[in-house]
């Protein structure tokens, strides 16, 4: 009996860890440091709180930066993505942030991800943004 829930558990286990990359990105992550490729890391500003990612399905996510100046203080911004798991530049999965209302884009190489942690590689700025997540969607 023993064998079978532990057997049963490890499988639920397993499959948890094995969930797809979609599924694996959705969630609400906070960013926790910048680091560029020198090692110089920078940290949320304690008093204003750290940038939120909030990552739902179908393509759509939200970003909030509290440390944001001028106009865009304090906004949430509605933007697309797009998550390229194959034939990407950098031979890794890719993110594609669109901010559709602003006229850009930005494009991150995700370095790591598991359960609590999200790190995303910004090719054009050589710099390595980390989150952790706060909340599941």
């Amino acid at each position: 009996m023993k064998k079978a829930i532990f057997s049963f558990a490890l499988i639920l286990f397993l499959s948890d860890c094995r969930k797809p990359l979609p599924e694996r990105i959705l969630g609400v992550w906070e960013n926790t440091k910048t680091c560029g490729a020198e090692g110089n890391c920078r940290y949320p500003n304690l008093a204003l709180g750290p940038s939120k990612l909030t990552v739902l399905e179908n393509g759509l996510a939200l970003y909030a930066d509290p440390e944001l100046e001028g106009p865009n203080k304090g906004k949430e911004f509605h933007i697309e993505y797009l998550l390229e798991e194959e034939n990407t530049k950098s031979k890794s999965p890719e993110l594609v942030f669109r901010f559709l209302n602003l006229g850009f884009e930005i494009r991150y190489v995700i370095a790591k991800l598991d359960e609590e942690e999200l790190e995303l590689f910004n090719p054009k700025k050589e710099n390595t943004e980390t989150y952790k997540r706060v909340g599941k969607k």
